[in-house]
């Protein structure tokens, strides 16, 4: 493992000590290292940064999230990092973290060969991955494999298998704005995701302006422009996320987490489900189940 990638591993480690996380190794071969982060750090301000250091080029770090959120500064860029969006660390990138929501956050860390995975490995200009229902899916899937226990020849594919569905970064539209007011958006549209990860997901179109000061018109158009979503789709991707993670936990009313999650009823979150995963909630259930060797694809 890269040291400075190790050093980065360390910062959760050092909460095990008075139960503010928890890391738990997944896989591990020469090539590849899998662990699940779970952080309950109520912590607002970034610690210091890290820098990325060790043999060049030897390994890649992705970072997935399957349930909360937190700021991540890599080189000086900040990024709200959730089940939505995720990230990649290099030889060289220096890197921070800032908790500003209340929830705690789990999180899988995927140290990468580059010998191994380097044709697979998204491009080193931009340290964002969108994370979409494919990507989460096979995400959610090797933890559930890993957990269950997997031979190492099985989790190289799953996670090759993984690396095909990472897309190509969403590039902002130019604006034409001063950099400043960029910035500013940026932060809004960061506070915003925060409040929802927060939650409760039920949380109105105005309330979350109230919570984050503008109004609904502002903070939606705002958000559309930074992120090339609408606020609508995006709490709906974090709604499906959070009902695949309550499915993978072994959860098993609709009609409970319909509420939960503020769908107006079962056959609502159904209808969602399918449009974000292309599947219906109970085929994920199936498909997030401990599963025998070569049953998965």
């Amino acid at each position: 493992m890269i040291e400075g990638l190790g050093r980065v591993a360390a910062m959760c480690r050092e909460t095990l000590g008075d139960g503010r996380g928890i890391r738990r190794p997944l896989a591990e071969d020469s090539s590849l290292d899998i662990v699940e982060i779970t952080c309950c750090d109520d912590r607002r301000s970034f610690r210091p940064p890290v820098l990325v250091s060790g043999p060049e080029a030897r390994v890649t770090r992705m970072l997935l999230v399957r349930s909360g959120g937190f700021l991540a500064r890599v080189n000086g860029r900040e990024e709200f990092t959730d089940p939505v969006t995720g990230f990649v660390l290099r030889q060289g990138d220096e890197v921070a973290f800032a908790h500003p929501a209340h929830t705690r956050d789990i999180s899988t860390m995927l140290d990468l060969g580059q010998d191994v995975y380097g044709d697979l490995l998204p491009s080193a200009q931009n340290p964002v991955v969108p994370v979409t229902a494919a990507l989460d899916l096979a995400h959610r899937r090797l933890v559930s494999a890993c957990r269950a226990g997997i031979d190492r020849f099985e989790v190289a594919e799953r996670v090759h298998h993984l690396l095909t569905t990472v897309p190509a970064p969403h590039t902002p539209a130019r604006t034409g704005r001063r950099a400043a007011t960029v910035q500013a958006h940026r932060r809004l549209v960061d506070h915003a995701r925060a409040v929802l990860i927060d939650g409760p997901l039920t949380v109105s179109l105005e309330e979350l302006g109230r919570q984050v000061g503008c109004s609904p018109f502002h903070l939606s158009r705002v958000f559309h422009q930074v992120t090339g979503q609408t606020l609508n789709h995006y709490r709906n991707q974090l709604r499906v996320r959070a009902v695949a993670e309550d499915l993978a936990d072994g959860h098993s009313s609709l009609r409970t987490l319909a509420t939960t999650y503020g769908f107006a009823d079962q056959a609502h979150l159904t209808r969602v489900f399918r449009q974000h995963t292309g599947q219906v909630p109970s085929a994920i259930r199936v498909m997030l189940r401990p599963a025998s060797p070569g049953e998965w694809i």
